[in-house]
C-alpha cells in the first residue's frame, strides 16, 4: 500500500483570507507552491488608508486657512509658514525612513509614525501662538514622513514581482482621495465643530489607522504563517543585514539608480511647478478666469493622482518594461510642454480640459512603475533605503522648480501687473527640456534579467 508523505501546514484558521484556492497547487514533491495570500488585501488597504491620512494632513490647511489666520492673528505669510512647516521634516526624513524601514520593520515604523502625527494634530489642534502652532505641525510632518517607504517595503513582501507595480499604484491611487476629504467635507465638519475641533477629528482618525496597522498588518506573510509569495534568490549563506554603509555604497554605485533618480527629480519639477502652484496664475491672468473657474480646471489634474497610477500599473502587468514606461510617460509630458506652447493663450475650454487630465495622468500615474523598478534592482535588505532615497529626488525638483518658474515670470516685470501669454512661454521651454531630459533618463535603464519567479509565471525580462 503507497503512503503519502505529509506535510504539515501551520494553522491558518485564524487568518481571513489566508490563501488564493485558485493558486494552490502541489509539486510533485508534494511541497506547496510560493503563491500570493489573499490577506494581502486587508494589509494592502490598511497601508493605503494610512498614505490617505497623510495627505488629509498635507492638504488640509488650504481649506481652513482663513480660520488659522483669524484665530492666530496671523498675516498670509505667517500662515504659509505654519502650513508648510509639514514638508521640512517630511523631506529631511525620506533617506532616515528608509533606512528605519530596513531595521525597524514597516509594521512598527507606522505604527510609531502615525501615532506621533496623531499627537502633532493634537497640540495643533490645541495651539494658543504661531510658534506653538509651527512646531506641531513640524511635529506632524515629522510622523507622516515614514509611512509611504515603510509600507512600499511591506507590499515587497506581500506581491509578488508581476504584481508589484499594481499594489503601489493602489496605494498612491487610494492617497489621492485625501485631497478631496480635506476639501468640501473637511470645510463642512470645521463649519459644524468648527477648526480645532477637526483636526482633533483628524487626529483620533490617524490614532484609529495606526492601532489598526498594528494589530492586523505583519511585515511578511511567513509572520502569519503563511507561505511566501516568490521563491527567494539563490544564497550562498543565510541572509545577513547589509552594513548600512555598504547599503549606501551598493545604492550611489548603481547607474540605474541615478537614471531614476534623473527622471523622478525632472517628473516632480514640472508636475508641482506647474501643477501645484503656477497653474493657477496662468489660469487667471492669461485665460481671465476667476478663482472659481481656476480652481475648477485645477481640480481636473487630481484625476490624474487617483486614476493614473491605477491606469499604469495595469499597463505594467501588460507590458512590464519599466524603461519604455518611464521614457514614454516623460516624452507623452514632453509633448504636451510643446502643445500649450504652441497654443499659449488660445487654448479652448475642452483643450484646457484634456490638457490637465492628460498632464496628471502622465505626470503622477508611473510613480509606481519607477518604485517597482527600486525593487527589481535591488536586494530586498535594502529594498526600503533605496526608496527613501529615490523619494527625495521628486521632493528636491519640486522645491527647486517652484521658486524657479517664479523667477523666470518674475524677469518678466509683469508678476503684479498681469502676466500675459508670452510671460509663460520661457517656462514651456525649459518644462520641454526638462522632461525630454527625463525621458532619455527613462530609456535608457539597462535591462534586468528574467529571474526564475519571472519565468515561472510567464513575465518577460523588463527593462
Amino acid at each position: 500500500m503507497d503512503v503519502k508523505a505529509t506535510v504539515d501546514v501551520p494553522d491558518r484558521t485564524a487568518v481571513p483570507f489566508a490563501e488564493d484556492e485558485t493558486q494552490t497547487k502541489e509539486t510533485p514533491q508534494g511541497d506547496r507552491e510560493y503563491r500570493e495570500s489573499g490577506y494581502r488585501w486587508i494589509v494592502i488597504g490598511l497601508l493605503s488608508f494610512s498614505y490617505l491620512m497623510v495627505y488629509v494632513h498635507r492638504m488640509c490647511p488650504a481649506v481652513l486657512a482663513q480660520d488659522l489666520i483669524k484665530s492666530f492673528n496671523a498675516t498670509g505669510a505667517m500662515a504659509g509658514l505654519m502650513a508648510s512647516a509639514y514638508f521640512y521634516p517630511y523631506a529631511l526624513m525620506q533617506v532616515p525612513s528608509g533606512v528605519l524601514a530596513d531595521k525597524l520593520g514597516p509594521r512598527l515604523l507606522v505604527t510609531i509614525c502615525m501615532i506621533v502625527a496623531s499627537v502633532g494634530s493634537v497640540l495643533f489642534a490645541l495651539a494658543d501662538t504661531v510658534t506653538t502652532a509651527f512646531m506641531a505641525r513640524v511635529l506632524v510632518g515629522l510622523g507622516l514622513s515614514a509611512v509611504l517607504v515603510p509600507s512600499y517595503k511591506a507590499l515587497t513582501a506581500w506581491f509578488s514581482g508581476r504584481h508589484y507595480v499594481m499594489a503601489t499604484s493602489i496605494v498612491i491611487s487610494v492617497a489621492g482621495l485625501g485631497g478631496v476629504v480635506a476639501g468640501s467635507p473637511l470645510g463642512w465638519l470645521s463649519e459644524q465643530i468648527g477648526w480645532r475641533g477637526s483636526f482633533h477629528v483628524i487626529a483620533g482618525m490617524t490614532l484609529v489607522t495606526a492601532l489598526l496597522v498594528w494589530f492586523l498588518v505583519r511585515n511578511k506573510p511567513q509572520d502569519f504563517g503563511l507561505p511566501a509569495v516568490e521563491k527567494p534568490a539563490p544564497s550562498s549563506g543565510p541572509a545577513k543585514s547589509m552594513p548600512l554603509g555598504r547599503s549606501f555604497g551598493t545604492i550611489l554605485g548603481s547607474l540605474d539608480f541615478w537614471l531614476m533618480a534623473i527622471w523622478f527629480f525632472f517628473n516632480g519639477a514640472v508636475l508641482f511647478s506647474f501643477a501645484g502652484l503656477w497653474s493657477g496664475p496662468y489660469f487667471m491672468q492669461v485665460y481671465g478666469m476667476s478663482k472659481t473657474a481656476a480652481g475648477n480646471f485645477i481640480n481636473i489634474f487630481s484625476f490624474g493622482w487617483i486614476f493614473g497610477p491605477l491606469a499604469f500599473g495595469w499597463l505594467a502587468t501588460r507590458f512590464p518594461s519599466n524603461s519604455r514606461i518611464l521614457g514614454g510617460s516623460m516624452f507623452g509630458m514632453a509633448l504636451l510642454s510643446i502643445w500649450i506652447y504652441l497654443r499659449n493663450g488660445t487654448m479652448s475650454v475642452i483643450e484646457l480640459y484634456t490638457f490637465n487630465s492628460l498632464f496628471g495622468l502622465l505626470g503622477a500615474g508611473p510613480a509606481g512603475v519607477c518604485f517597482a523598478a527600486v525593487k527589481e534592482r535591488f536586494p530586498i535588505e535594502i529594498s526600503g533605503t533605496a526608496t527613501g532615497l529615490l523619494y527625495v529626488f521628486p521632493m528636491a525638483g519640486s522645491a527647486l522648480y517652484q521658486p524657479l518658474a517664479g523667477a523666470i515670470l518674475d524677469r518678466s516685470g509683469h508678476l503684479k501687473s498681469g502676466l500675459g501669454a508670452g510671460d509663460f512661454s520661457a517656462l514651456f521651454i525649459v518644462y520641454i527640456v526638462s522632461c525630454a531630459v527625463a525621458g532619455l533618463a527613462g530609456l535608457m535603464l539597462r535591462r534586468k534579467k528574467a529571474t526564475e519567479n519571472d519565468l515561472m509565471v510567464g513575465v518577460p525580462a523588463t527593462e
